[in-house]
């Protein structure tokens, strides 16, 4: 990784769909190099998928709710993130440090939808105990706008 892929990751994080020759264009290097440059990051595994954006609010979601997870003890932590991934709405499942031992994120319509998707999550055997923090308009764009990662120049 040099400073060119690290430029080439930055400007496909603001746009997934950005065509390479953009890209050349900003860096100030050939399209080829720009594809060449992805082809290899995508093969060692460094790139691994390009996404999209979701405004929430644009496809009927009025928030997301934040879930801290306790698994049963009759259940290994894989199994109820697996559990958790095939629920609707689902839109992360992973493990958690700390004093819960899952996260998920959870898209709802409105309070009562909500409120359905957290009671058929406490009633999965593998859960012990969900704890539940939400925002409304909550997170409207899904990745965030702007990426989390600070490169070094």
């Amino acid at each position: 990784m040099d400073k060119i892929d690290l430029e080439i990751i930055k400007e496909l994080l603001d746009d997934a769909r950005k065509p390479f020759r953009k890209i050349a264009k900003k860096i100030g290097i050939s399209t080829q190099t720009v594809i060449k440059r992805y082809n290899e990051m995508k093969a060692k595994g460094t790139i691994q998928l390009c996404t999209i954006k979701i405004d929430l609010t644009k496809i009927g979601y009025k928030g997301t709710a934040h879930l801290l997870i306790t698994s049963s003890l009759e259940t290994s932590l894989s199994e109820t993130i697996e559990e958790l991934k095939s629920i609707q709405n689902i839109i992360i499942a992973s493990k958690a440090f700390g004093d819960f031992e899952g996260y998920a994120i959870l898209a709802f319509k409105d309070i009562e939808d909500l409120y359905e998707k957290v009671l058929q999550i406490k009633k999965l055997p593998c859960i012990s105990n969900v704890e539940v923090s939400f925002a409304i308009p909550g997170m409207q764009h899904f990745p965030q706008s702007s990426h989390p990662f600070q490169f070094d120049k």
